[in-house]
């Protein structure tokens, strides 16, 4: 059993057995969450990742809206019976593909907001459904990363800066691949552009191939992986 304290105002109460609730992180922690929450009930189409929330729908004429707006209705009910209180301001709308009417959407009454990019659990998601908003920010973080590394290890070698950029940097480039595969020439080559300066900072490897570079350190490049 664990134990825990609570603190305010700088004050930590002393130490008491939890006896209930799940550790933030834990894997059972959103499952848990959705069957206690038991939201999607009372939708025609919605997914749910814990109280990551999105109500979805093919909308092409105004019925199609209503329903929709329906689902929006119910989710306001639903936050009123269980008195919750949603923060309109950080709800969006976003219109996806080229041809859509755009109709308008509210919550409780207030018209809601329209995006055309937004960040779902990490990802960039435009609205035209390309990765290339996401590759170039998975490129931009990954570098920075290699250019913390390379400012404050005054040691390169090997085996420490394989394990720094496999542990730090590569993160950044294969997270959520799945979901955002990238199928443009220039988008892998834009990520693949990491890898190719990371070998470059290794001593005595920097004036072979890329190819060669990674054989001798035993990577592949981003696509074989």
């Amino acid at each position: 059993m664990a134990a825990g304290t609570v603190c305010v105002g700088g004050q930590y109460s002393s130490r008491r057995p939890v006896t209930s609730g799940v550790p933030q992180g834990s894997v059972l922690g959103p499952i848990l969450f959705l069957i206690f929450i038991n939201l999607e009930s009372c939708l025609t189409s919605s997914v749910k990742f814990a109280d990551d929330t999105k109500i979805l729908g093919t909308v092409s004429t105004s019925d199609d809206k209503d329903i929709l707006q329906q689902d929006l209705q119910h989710v306001v009910d639903w936050a009123k019976q269980w008195q919750m209180q949603f923060n309109t301001s950080k709800c969006k709308v976003m219109h996806l593909c080229r041809h859509n009417d755009r109709f308008q959407h509210f919550t409780d009454g207030h018209l809601l907001d329209c995006d055309d990019e937004q960040k779902d659990l990490g990802v960039q998601v435009t609205a035209d459904l390309k990765p290339s908003r996401e590759c170039q920010t998975a490129h931009s973080k990954a570098n920075k990363i290699l250019g913390v590394i390379s400012r404050t290890f005054s040691y390169k070698g090997h085996d420490v800066l394989l394990q720094l950029y496999k542990s730090l940097a590569r993160p950044n480039l294969e997270y959520c691949i799945s979901a955002r595969s990238p199928y443009y020439e220039k988008d892998k080559q834009l990520l693949e552009r990491v890898k190719h300066s990371f070998t470059g900072m290794i001593p005595g490897i920097k004036q072979l191939s890329y190819e060669k570079r990674l054989q001798l350190i035993g990577l592949w490049s981003l696509e074989e992986t």
